[in-house]
């Protein structure tokens, strides 16, 4: 590089010179010195440049060159640099012979077993070729990465080796020897990085060829499983065996224990290999499964100890109090199912295994006694079925044993149906529900069995035994997921909530459990339709109609996008509605001043979360926006005729979220309305009544109305009582006696108390007594206080307090007017008092009120 600026600041004085001498001359000899300048000073091998490209002076010519130079050799270090990071082949050299291999040894052992497939082999087999087939997939990814990075290569080289200044030499060698120095170094670069470019395209050219080859054989493997898949489609409802009562049809040459043996060493093998592809993701559900146990004995023990509660807090627990590492279990293999791809059978089988293991220690205090004895009565059949089910080959010979299994688990779900229908528990109907699944399957399994359809009788008694007893272990999964919530939430609280937390733990169940639910559900549907072979062509059903394009006028649309617009819209709108509610749930328990609420900001939140979520929807299921435009003019219709009020409603709640003049939390009163502020909403908000009800009040009114904050600035509030004595009373003796009820600790010193003399009514003086408390929680306590206080001082001190009077008045009584009232059913009229008066006689009445 040193050399290359002295040749540059050597070029130059040269040039310089050379214009100064080419002033001198007339223009024809500048034009014929700009056409021969390169030409005297180089010479080319094979090929000159256009005179059109020839620079005006030696000195141009020269300083373009090592400029060139210059770039070129950045750029060919920038290729060395990128071809310096070779292919990593040493994992594909082994394992893409045994990818070949694995493919050919299944295409010849289903040729082999082609008399004894059933659909579980199928199954099993097209979940192999998947694992692998992605095997090969991601070395083709890679591969494909490298011939793309390998093409840009190529092309910038091409682009270097084009330009004629690898052809060039200078004339003079002794002029200025670097130059030629460089351009020679610079070719040598060029023709080391080409052939390391073109045996790096070799290399990768031969792992592109094996691994389209195994491509080759894995889409010629699965089209020959599609096509037995079709096959025992079409004979899947047709008789394979004898009837029941015929003699047996099906010879004797497969022998049951070498199916079982067989079948036992492939399944090994299957787990081995799928283990060694999936390790790091069974070794992290591993890890969360122990962190997640543990975490929920330390909450435990945490509660156990420093809870004022906690006999309280752990009687209402019912499962992870004895069986704390089982109920961890349970909460996660339902996510283990979903989490693991393209599993084998007989890791689903494990899988399964656990779930009902976990269940079995946990269905008592669920479900009670006696369907704890039916379960475990009926373990043995399931767990023998459940084995069945992984063998490979159709052995005939287990037809008796699937008949008797029918006939047991028909059984089962009538016990079970009659043990439901005894309580309304919601529990028990549940268990109804899956009885009715249970014995409507298991006897359509029967019947075909009877009939001779072996391969469809044993699939569906192995689905019916096998989603029953996932049935109720999903069913615990969801309670047992509650509870570990409850654990979490109760270990959260402070000593002061402790009997509060419950109800919150109940009012987050509620919005909880519709979801775990909808999980639970859909991986049951999941395992029926995997189950009966049906889920394949389920899925490729319902994908068809959602991609399908529609017609609707002029637009074309999917219901796939409207699926996923509505899809996206609703978790949004689920993550609105949650914020806010946590957020309520924080102000309300831990936010001691009104300016650590969230309060009405929560209310932004919603908006942009809803509104993110609308657009993310709209991109997602590309739906214009200038659809969005027309929907929005015939909404500006809308709303000039019928919507003006929503519309107003939901500018106000804006405002009020960024004024603020409310938050969640606050006393406040609106015209004959008052309570606490319980939620913000876009449209309306809640209002808590001291009465207990929740009013609704639009956001509208909120600020057209005069709206009275008794909590804007502080809590504090003043108590106002007007008092009444008597005329008669020591007035200073009323007023000392009022001043030191006010003495109490609850009351503040700040404002002070004062006690005037109010007014002079008909019957009594009026005292004015305020007074101020710290907070709006507990004046009504401290008024009803000060007005007992009140009560009993005046009565030590013999104040009077005035209140109405009714004097009765009787001119005369008749002498017998004992024996009269004593008369029993009588009515003793005015006359009858006094029967010998000439005056009026009766009762006569004056009221006085001192």
């Amino acid at each position: 590089m040193k050399r290359l600026l002295l040749a540059i600041s050597f070029i130059l004085s040269i040039s310089l010179l050379g214009q100064a001498q080419n002033n001198a001359a007339p223009a024809e000899t500048n034009k014929s010195n700009s056409i021969t300048a390169i030409d005297t000073l180089f010479k080319f091998e094979g090929t000159t440049p256009a005179p059109a490209q020839a620079p005006k002076s030696a000195g141009a010519v020269l300083t373009q060159v090592i400029n060139k130079a210059q770039q070129y050799a950045f750029d060919l270090s920038e290729i060395k640099i990128e071809l310096s990071d070779y292919l990593d082949t040493t994992d594909m050299s082994t394992q893409l012979p045994e990818i070949n291999l694995i493919a050919v040894r299944i295409k010849a052992r289903t040729e082999r077993d082609s008399e004894y497939l059933n659909h579980r082999y199928l199954i099993g087999m097209e979940n192999l070729v998947a694992t692998v087939g992605d095997l090969n997939k991601s070395f083709q990814n890679r591969i494909q990465e490298r011939v793309e990075i390998l093409t840009d290569v190529g092309t910038k080289l091409n682009a270097i080796k084009s330009d004629s200044l690898f052809a060039m030499t200078l004339r003079d060698s002794t002029l200025i020897p670097e130059i030629n120095h460089e351009l020679k170094m610079l070719n040598n670069s060029l023709r080391t990085i080409d052939s390391i470019y073109l045996e790096q395209e070799i290399l990768t050219a031969k792992f592109q060829a094996r691994i389209s080859e195994n491509a080759v054989v894995f889409l010629s493997l699965k089209q020959y499983l599609n096509q037995n898949k079709k096959r025992l489609d079409r004979q899947y409802w047709t008789k394979e065996i004898n009837y029941a009562w015929q003699p047996s049809t099906y010879s004797g040459d497969i022998i049951f224990s070498s199916v079982v043996k067989e079948s036992m060493e492939f399944n090994i093998a299957l787990m081995k290999a799928y283990l060694e592809r999936t390790g790091y993701i069974f070794l992290i559900c591993v890890v969360i499964l122990i962190l997640f146990y543990l975490k929920i004995k330390s909450t435990i023990n945490e509660i156990s100890k420093q809870k004022d509660f906690a006999s309280l807090i752990l009687d209402r627990i019912k499962y992870f109090k004895k069986h704390t590492f089982i109920s961890t279990l349970l909460i996660l293999v339902p996510v283990f199912l979903i989490v693991f791809n393209k599993p084998p059978l007989v890791f689903i089988s494990i899988l399964s295994l656990m779930m009902v293991i976990a269940s079995s220690l946990l269905v008592k205090e669920q479900f009670g006694d006696y369907f704890k004895k039916i379960w475990f009565v009926f373990l043995t059949p399931y767990i023998l079925l459940a084995l069945s089910s992984l063998n490979w080959k159709v052995a005939y010979q287990e037809r008796w044993f699937i008949l008797l299994s029918t006939i047991l688990f028909i059984i089962m779900g009538i016990l079970l149906l009659k043990y439901a229908n005894s309580s309304e528990n919601k529990r028990h109907k549940f268990v109804k529900y899956l009885a009715i699944f249970l014995i409507a399957i298991e006897t359509f399994a029967f019947l075909t069995n009877v009939m001779g359809r072996f391969n469809l009788s044993k699939t569906y008694a192995v689905t019916g035994a096998v989603l029953f007893y996932r049935g109720i272990g999903l069913f615990l999964f969801v309670n047992v997921f509650l509870e570990a919530i409850y654990l979490f939430i109760e270990n959260s609280k402070k000593e002061t909530d402790g009997f509060t937390t419950y109800f919150d733990f109940q009012d987050l169940q509620k919005r909880m459990k519709g979801l775990l639910y909808a999980f639970a559900i859909s991986i049951w549907v999941y395992g029926v339709l995997w189950q009966l072979g049906y889920f394949d062509d389920v899925y490729k059903w319902f994908y068809d109609f959602l991609i399908q394009d529609r017609t609707l006028g002029e637009t074309v649309f999917q219901f796939g996008s409207i699926l996923l617009f509505i899809t996206i819209l609703y978790v949004s709108t689920f993550l609105a509605n949650n914020i806010a509610y946590f957020a309520s749930v924080k102000d309300q328990k831990t936010a001691i001043s009104r300016k650590q609420r969230l309060g009405s900001s929560v209310l932004i939140i919603r908006l942009a979360v809803l509104t993110i979520g609308f657009f993310i929807g709209m991109t997602a299921a590309k739906i214009p926006f200038d659809k969005i435009a027309i929907v929005l003019g015939a909404l500006s219709v809308g709303i000039g005729f019928g919507l003006q009020t929503i519309i107003n409603n939901l500018v106000s709640g804006v405002i009020l979220a960024f004024e603020r003049p409310i938050q969640i939390g606050d006393e406040i009163q609106v015209g004959e309305n008052s309570g606490t502020v319980k939620e913000v909403g876009i449209r309306a908000s809640k209002i808590q009544a001291y009465d207990g009800s929740e009013i609704v009040v639009p956001n509208g009114d909120l600020l057209s109305q005069s709206l009275i904050n008794w909590t804007l600035s502080d809590k504090k509030r003043r108590v106002e009582l007007i008092i009444g004595v008597g005329y008669g009373s020591d007035m200073k003796t009323v007023k000392s006696v009022l001043e030191e009820v006010l003495s109490q600790e609850r009351i503040l010193k700040a404002p002070s108390p004062k006690v005037y003399m109010q007014t002079f009514n008909d019957s009594s003086v009026d005292f004015r007594v305020l007074f101020w408390v710290e907070s709006m929680d507990i004046w009504v306590d401290v008024r009803a206080e000060v007005m007992s206080t009140i009560f009993e001082k005046f009565a030590e001190h013999e104040i009077e307090i005035p209140f109405p009077k009714r004097d009765l008045y009787l001119k005369s009584i008749p002498s017998n007017w004992q024996e009269k009232i004593s008369r029993p059913g009588e009515d003793i009229s005015p006359k009858q008092l006094d029967v010998g008066s000439k005056e009026p006689t009766g009762i006569h009445k004056k009221s006085s009120e001192e």
